[in-house]
């Protein structure tokens, strides 16, 4: 890894470009784990008043919400070991992360169309699913694949079974 006294100026124009991105590009997600996400989810919470197709498609632009939230609140050196199984954050620290990050995205994204513990539990799926996917030893497309047995309640505390 190059040291910062060490950067050529083509990696610090990358930090740059990735730092100023506009918002399109603002987001670590690929179109299939977000639409893999989404249908995850739908499984964990319900929209009202939309059918499942709707309601998927809402569930994509949530997911892109946080995924761009996360980018903007993380550095990108981070969110990136989710791709990184042999590097990675421990157990305390990815709980910690979890309680942390929740509290600020359920403060800074607001769904009026979903009721408060439904987005709760959108906001703190996601970002645990990411948080774990981050720990060493996990990958992104594993930790999705089992992302059915996470447990995610409305509880702010509550992330014990959400990254173990």
């Amino acid at each position: 890894m190059t040291k910062l006294a060490d950067l050529t100026t083509e990696e610090f124009k990358k930090i740059l470009s990735e730092f100023y991105a506009v918002p399109e590009k603002r987001n670590k997600m690929t179109q299939e784990e977000v639409l893999d996400l989404a249908k995850r989810l739908n499984n964990k919470i319900n929209v009202p008043l939309v059918d499942e197709s709707g309601e998927e498609k809402i569930l994509v632009k949530i997911i892109l919400k946080i995924d761009t939230f996360l980018y903007d609140h993380l550095p990108n050196e981070f969110y990136d070991l989710v791709r990184d199984p042999d590097k990675g954050i421990d157990e305390t620290e990815a709980k910690r992360l979890v309680r942390r990050l929740t509290k600020l995205a359920n403060e800074k994204i607001d769904i009026p169309y979903l009721p408060e513990a439904a987005e709760h539990i959108a906001i703190k799926f996601v970002i645990g699913l990411i948080v774990k996917a981050s720990r060493k030893a996990f990958s992104f497309a594993q930790v999705r694949e089992d992302s059915d047995k996470m447990v995610v309640t409305a509880l702010a505390d509550d992330v014990e079974t959400l990254v173990a």
